[in-house]
This record gives C-alpha cells, sequence and structure tokens, in this order.
C-alpha cells in the first residue's frame, strides 16, 4: 500500500516555462538582444531550448539563444548563468493546481515529500516564492546533503525521514534518469511527468501524466496494481 508520494521541484511543481516568460523582460534589460525580436517570441525561443536542453545545462541552452538570433552581441556564460540565478530567486511561478493537489494527497493520509538537486538558498526561494514550502512532510534538497538525483541514496534517505519502506512510496518527477531511474533503482515506484520535450518513455515509469493534477488518480491505480499482484 502506498503510504508517501515524493516530488522533484522544477517541471513538476514550478512551472519553470511560466518563469521565464515572466522573466524575458529582465532578460532584454541585461543583455543586447534582437530588437526584430518580440518579448513572446524570445518566451519561444528561451522555452523551447529549456525544454530540449535543461538536462544537457545552462551552456546548451544559452547556445540555442545565440545560434537563433536572440543576442545581438556575444553573452559570457557565466554572466548569463548569474543572470538566471538571480531572476529564478526573485521569480517562480508556480502550477496553479500544485498546492490543492498535494492537499488532496495529505488529506488522503499520505505523507509528502520533495526531493530537488540544487543549492539551499535558491530552491528553498522557490519554495517560498510558490507558496508550496510548508505543505511538506520532508524536504532534501541535494546541496545540503552532498548526494545528487540520480544516486539511490538520496531517495532512502527520504524514505527513512518518512518513516515509509521504499516500496510503499512514489516518486514523481519530469527527468526520465535523474527522477525515474534513480528512484526505481531505490525500490520506489514512479510516475513520469512529461512536461518537457524529452522522450522518457524507454525509463520504464509504472506511470505517466501530462502534470500532476493526474497523481492522486495514479496512486490510486499503482495500489490496485500492487493489490492485484499480490
Amino acid at each position: 500500500m502506498i503510504k508517501a508520494v515524493v516530488f522533484d521541484l522544477d517541471h513538476t511543481l514550478f512551472d519553470r516555462h511560466g518563469t521565464l516568460r515572466a522573466v524575458t523582460p529582465a532578460l532584454r534589460r541585461r543583455f543586447p538582444t534582437n530588437p526584430a525580436l518580440t518579448d513572446d517570441r524570445i518566451a519561444d525561443l528561451w522555452c523551447y531550448a529549456d525544454d530540449r536542453y535543461v538536462y544537457d545545462g545552462w551552456s546548451y541552452i544559452l547556445e540555442y539563444l545565440t545560434q537563433n538570433g536572440v543576442f545581438t552581441e556575444p553573452v559570457d556564460y557565466a554572466d548569463y548563468r548569474t543572470f538566471v540565478f538571480e531572476n529564478f530567486a526573485r521569480t517562480a511561478v508556480p502550477y496553479p493546481f500544485a498546492l490543492p493537489m498535494l492537499n488532496t494527497l495529505k488529506a488522503r493520509g499520505l505523507k509528502v515529500g520533495l526531493i530537488t538537486n540544487g543549492q539551499h538558498a535558491l530552491q528553498y526561494k522557490k519554495l517560498d516564492m510558490t507558496g508550496l514550502r510548508y505543505v511538506f512532510d520532508e524536504i532534501i534538497v541535494s546541496g545540503d546533503v552532498m548526494v545528487d538525483k540520480p544516486d539511490p541514496e538520496i531517495f532512502l534517505m527520504m524514505c527513512e525521514k518518512l518513516g515509509v519502506e521504499p516500496g510503499e512510496t512514489v516518486y514523481v518527477g519530469d527527468n526520465p534518469v535523474c527522477d525515474v531511474e534513480g528512484a526505481r533503482k531505490a525500490g520506489l515506484k514512479t510516475i513520469w511527468i512529461r512536461s518537457t520535450r524529452v522522450d522518457g518513455a524507454a525509463c520504464r515509469p509504472d506511470e505517466m501524466a501530462n502534470d500532476v493534477r493526474e497523481i492522486p488518480l495514479l496512486v490510486d491505480q499503482i495500489d490496485k496494481s500492487e493489490e492485484n499482484q499480490k
């Protein structure tokens, strides 16, 4: 029986596309951008690049923007990276359905947790701005424990904190490797969120969803499947 559901943050509970669109005017103010491109067009290119290269690194995203004519002069990667960090710490757009979904799970008596790769200050700032910080029973930020997803150890840490067995836990995330494969190797059930352009079907999740609104129903389906196998 499932007793806990643990989540990833970016592209799962935190709307990176909405945030990138909100930050686009600041991008134009900070860097020399093509005046022939509208804010909407730049945001479209930025979101596409984020979808396609988010698991490869921000340097790939910057290269895509440069190759597609967003900038009129070369942009230093370190400056771009600092800009993204600073603005993600000022602007964070939640999925509006994330908090109601988490409260639904808690109302059913399920424990909820969060595991996110990154540094403490930035990830907690996102949680504060999105209003999600205090809904979780436990939070692990990889920078605090010096273990990153997909290392199975970080998933086992969370199970221990929540007081549940890995087989009683569902992990929900968008990254086929860091989220799905890592959690599965630790013995957790997995739900893959198809929120980016990455093809993750080969990672063999227990269930797939377009966004986290589907999670309560999918947790029920995993429970039923487990019961039928007994």
